[in-house]
């Protein structure tokens, strides 16, 4: 569901190509771009003016999903609004993303009045706490002021602008600020695949740790019995995928169901990765960005760009 309340990810969905070709060709900013520093051209106005006027033009644009989206576009806008006020951390995100999966599940005709409250509720608060943890991730909450942000996205989904007799201006702001987010991200994107080498570099010296000559780093947990699969078998697996931060992305444990899929269908890392292993066998591997999503993980996933991503997996059968 935060594929819903992503809205704003128009600021910060570009990010560059790496080495890994099955990605778009677009490039990261070198190391001349990135110290840069934007921000003074765009604070060349008043700087509250800029910041206000920028944080309206976010918050309108955040609200456009509310009229583009079937899903979502007959919710009580009221109540959306309020959900969007709500201070972040006074509710439970959990329960809200559940309301939100329970809601989508039905009809719209089918759907109790109170349910659909909840959901314009939580519609609203899922939206903001979506766009506050990426300005957060890229170290840019600076550029926003929240109360701003919210008038602007009220003035949306009233469908009403205070920008409308000013269109060009509302596009200058809105390229400035993109420029200046651009770079953050990029820096942010850069420090994390430094955290990926850096974690490699010392994780390779530790006891039981072995690696492959393309760079993937794995630990034996326990080792099965019969043939090792090939690149094209087919296998059944059961894993769970975390970050660095620990935090987890997926996991086959918390769905109750192992997956099946073609060791051609997946990223390198795990297509070379589990040719290491026999049936009964679990492993821990550590996989280098290149090897991993690179640049363009879904953003669906939580995984941000340039991750290294640790799986312990457990190869139940090859089919």
């Amino acid at each position: 569901m935060k594929a819903y309340f992503g809205i704003v990810l128009i600021l910060l969905t570009s990010c560059g190509d790496d080495n890994n070709s099955s990605t778009p060709n677009t490039k990261a900013k070198s190391n001349a771009d990135l110290n840069e520093n934007p921000a003074s051209d765009y604070m060349s106005d008043s700087t509250s003016y800029v910041k206000d006027s920028s944080s309206y033009i976010i918050g309108h644009k955040i609200s456009q999903q509310f009229q583009d989206q079937k899903e979502i576009s007959s919710l009580n806008k009221d109540l959306i609004l309020d959900g969007f006020k709500d201070e972040i951390g006074s509710y439970d995100k959990t329960k809200c993303f559940e309301t939100v999966e329970k809601a989508m599940a039905r009809p719209e005709s089918s759907m109790s009045q109170n349910l659909s409250n909840d959901f314009a509720i939580c519609a609203g608060r899922l939206t903001k706490n979506e766009f506050i943890l990426k300005m957060e991730e890229v170290d840019a909450m600076y550029l926003i002021d929240e109360s701003m942000l919210a008038e602007g996205f009220k003035d949306g989904l009233r469908l009403q602008n205070i920008f409308d007799g000013n269109k060009k201006r509302e596009e200058e702001l809105f390229s400035q600020l993109n420029r200046i987010l651009e770079v953050k991200q990029s820096q942010a994107f850069i420090k994390n695949k430094l955290k990926g080498i850096e974690f490699m570099n010392e994780n390779r010296s530790k006891k039981g740790i072995l690696a492959t000559k393309s760079g993937i780093q794995y630990k034996i947990l326990r080792n099965g019995k019969g043939a090792y699969p090939s690149a094209t078998s087919r296998v059944k697996v059961n894993y769970k995928g975390t970050m660095l931060s620990g935090e987890e992305f997926d996991s086959s444990y918390k769905r109750g169901k192992p997956s099946e899929f073609g060791l051609n269908q997946v990223i390198p890392g795990w297509t070379e990765g589990i040719q290491l292993m026999r049936p009964g066998s679990k492993f821990i591997f550590y996989i280098p960005q290149e090897l991993a999503y690179g640049a363009n993980p879904d953003p669906r996933s939580g995984i941000k760009p340039y991750s290294l991503l640790i799986f312990e997996v457990e190869l139940l059968e090859i089919l």
